[in-house]
């Protein structure tokens, strides 16, 4: 039997990949990967190497948690590395025990690398940490998604005035946190940060009060996948972050390219700040990211983004590579 590797990405900036992680996918045969992944990461993958699509939307998984476990106890049987690549921190949220218990359970060699965890790289990267000495001195994790009553038992009024509540998957119970934490007597003017899309080059806040932070957010129109951070601290993101002013932050690039470009050439646009999505064309083109393409790029032109081509013919091999994958998806 093969071996299986569950790997943490990091919120977002493909560089945050830890160096476990980067070796484990430069060696892996066969990777399952999460819907809200940074795309440039699998860049790393071998050219031989097969990618599958396990991520979850709301109200739409591509497998179910079971099947996804089934479906790597049955690659270790036809591969020799194994790559589970998620979102974040696999230990926060992210579902690990299940899986390794699995794993475990058919006696299936694995590992588990933690990737840099949401809850503070999404922090920094926004302009602030979750800790601060004679600030906020503890920290909250927690997701009000299934068990708002449970939730609610929580002093969560005492745990932000002298540290920090980090909500993941909360937007859709934002308004019922709020009058929880009212009711337990925190003050209207505690601070409150919501980032959409931490630490891409999509990056979104806004900062206000447990008063205000539900109009502030509807208003902005932010919406999942995004972190709310309740506490003292959350007032510092109120200035540019260092990552905000990054020169080309904000900067929403499709780069068009007739070479195959290697992952850390892509990172010198990601380090700038860019959100940047790679498409490969003509003799660099690679098939196993055609429903990534679908997925995820075909939304992308219906916004605001750049294109940047790089090679005289990859205007017109770009837009008979559109057609293409247009046309599959439609058959589908």
């Amino acid at each position: 039997m093969g071996k299986v590797a569950l790997i943490g990405a990091g919120p977002g900036d493909p560089a945050l990949i830890t160096y476990h992680g980067l070796r484990a996918l430069k060696n892996a045969d066969i990777i399952f990967y999460d819907r809200l992944l940074n795309p440039i990461l699998l860049y790393l993958a071998p050219e031989d190497a097969k990618l599958v699509y396990v991520g979850k939307a709301p109200e739409h998984h591509a497998y179910t948690q079971s099947e996804i476990q089934e479906k790597l106890i049955s690659a270790t049987k036809k591969y020799d590395n194994v790559v589970r690549l998620k979102g974040g921190d696999p230990g926060i949220f992210g579902r690990v025990e299940e899986e390794v218990q699995a794993l475990a359970k058919h006696g299936i060699e694995y590992a588990v690398y933690p990737g840099v965890t949401s809850a503070s790289g999404v922090s920094v990267y926004a302009g602030f940490a979750i800790t601060e000495r004679h600030v906020s001195e503890k920290v909250f994790l927690a997701t009000p998604t299934a068990q708002l009553q449970e939730f609610a038992q929580e002093p969560l009024a005492q745990l932000s005035a002298g540290g920090t509540i980090v909500l993941y998957m909360g937007m859709e119970k934002l308004a019922a946190v709020v009058k929880i934490m009212l009711t337990q007597g925190a003050s209207e003017n505690l601070p409150v940060t919501v980032v959409e899309w931490g630490s891409w080059g999509r990056q979104k806040k806004v900062v206000a009060t447990l008063a205000t932070i539900h109009e502030t957010v509807e208003k902005a129109g932010l919406h999942n996948p995004a972190l709310i951070f309740i506490g003292p601290v959350a007032a510092k993101a109120a200035t540019k972050s260092w990552f905000e002013e990054l020169p080309r932050f904000g900067q929403k690039t499709i780069l068009v390219s007739e070479k195959k470009l290697t992952f850390d050439e892509l990172l010198t646009y990601t380090d700038q700040g860019a959100d940047l999505y790679p498409v490969f064309v003509g003799a660099a083109f690679d098939e196993r990211f055609i429903s990534l393409h679908q997925r995820l790029l075909l939304p992308l032109l219906k916004e605001d983004y750049e294109i940047i081509y790089q090679g005289k013919n990859a205007p017109a091999l770009f837009q008979d590579f559109l057609k293409e994958i247009k046309g599959g998806q439609n058959g589908r």
